[in-house]
């Protein structure tokens, strides 16, 4: 087995300690021993802050850098969705693959190495979902590439049996999980208790777009919390956006709170893209966009940060870096910057696939260097340099790039 150190690295408390690795797993975190050596065959932190490696919850990498090819002139959500759906046909196999590619690399640079990526069905098609299988294939010794293929509505009834059938060939076609978007269809109830019985037959997790408005009559995630209470299914379910649980009174935003948390439901708060898409038609007092985070947090919900969209037509910019969504907890969320982190982080990493935490005993070595003096300052300044470590192998440096 290959044993490895990393030498004189610093925690975000201010110590400085040696981590000691053994195949790509870490054995051991012990104090730093300044008199020791280091050797061609460990890494010298020299005194640099260790974090873990960032994740992505929730991406569209099959719409990655379609902002100049795909226009949304209305710029809001359903103007995006138009918008895709009517350039479907210019999308190939070859362009998502080299898009979602691009991104990926870049997600990689900034110290990325877990990403959940959507991936649209259109009309009987699972080129979205094939293509970037393609991609999480290419890439799969550097960056854990999960996909979630996105069902289209009406969902329920006869006129929804072609989409629950596209669920299905989308799952032998290469998607990990699936979604949808319950609260488009013209039953947000009635899709809910389809996509809960669909993830039991595929046998598969459930990450579905919910609540992605701020009306607050709709509000399917109750609907949805209920019935994963009622079922307690064997599968993980993920709810992300829940837009209009922010628009609820507080009463509401706790009640909701309590249940979601019954139903161990994980939440995706995507700051950027509904920042941008949300709110065009309030004049004045315009609502920020984001769930009930505090009420959230308050029932103990686990809470997750993701960028969604990248420079597509859901959300014109972007950069390929959680660093961005946690920035927007902070400033648009009240997080404090710690916190922020971790949403975007090893919550993640922990929440998606079970992974320990960070540093512990058995661990994988994923994590990165940075000479940012804190947390905060990582964050702050979208440039930090960085080392990106995978299985304690350096897979990506800025200062060597």
């Amino acid at each position: 087995m290959t044993s490895h150190i990393i030498r004189n690295a610093r925690l975000s408390d201010g110590s400085h300690v040696d981590v000691h690795l053994s195949a790509g797993i870490v054995e051991k975190t012990t104090p730093h021993n300044p008199t020791a050596v280091v050797n061609e065959h460990e890494t010298d932190a020299k005194g640099q802050l260790i974090l873990p490696t960032l994740a992505e919850p929730h991406a569209h990498l099959d719409k990655a850098f379609l902002a100049e090819r795909i226009p949304n002139p209305s710029g809001d959500l359903l103007g995006a969705i138009h918008a895709v759906h009517e350039h479907a046909h210019t999308l190939t196999f070859d362009d998502i693959v080299e898009r979602a590619s691009r991104a990926v690399n870049i997600y990689l640079k900034n110290g990325t190495t877990r990403i959940r990526t959507h991936a649209d069905t259109f009309d009987g098609s699972t080129l979205q979902v094939r293509a970037l299988r393609q991609v999480a294939n290419n890439f799969r010794d550097l960056c854990d590439i999960e996909i979630c293929a996105l069902v289209q509505w009406p969902l329920t009834g006869k006129e929804g049996k072609p989409s629950r059938l596209l669920a299905e060939r989308a799952r032998a076609d290469g998607a990990d999980l699936i979604g949808g978007c319950p609260h488009l269809d013209t039953d947000p109830s009635g899709a809910n208790k389809v996509f809960l019985a669909l993830a039991k037959d595929l046998d598969c997790n459930l990450d579905l777009h919910v609540d992605e408005t701020l009306d607050a009559g709709m509000l399917s995630l109750r609907d949805l919390a209920k019935r994963v209470i009622n079922k307690a299914p064997a599968f993980s379910v993920t709810a992300s956006h829940c837009v209009s649980l922010g628009m609820q009174s507080t009463k509401v935003q706790k009640q909701v709170s309590r249940l979601v948390a019954e139903a161990n439901i994980a939440i995706v708060t995507l700051p950027q893209t509904n920042l941008y898409l949300q709110g065009r038609e309030y004049p004045s007092a315009m609502p920020r966009a984001l769930t009930a985070l505090a009420a959230l947090r308050a029932a103990g919900v686990t809470v997750l940060a993701g960028g969604d969209n990248l420079q597509d037509p859901f959300n014109p910019m972007g950069r390929a870096d959680p660093l961005e969504a946690a920035g927007l907890l902070v400033s648009a969320g009240h997080y404090f910057p710690e916190d922020a982190f971790e949403a975007v982080g090893s919550t993640v990493h922990q929440r998606l696939s079970g992974e320990l935490p960070f540093l512990t005993p058995g661990a994988r070595a994923h994590f990165i260097l940075t000479p940012a003096k804190s947390v905060r300052e990582f964050i702050a300044f979208a440039n930090q340099p960085r080392s990106v470590f995978r299985h304690g192998t350096l897979i990506h440096d800025t200062l060597e790039a």
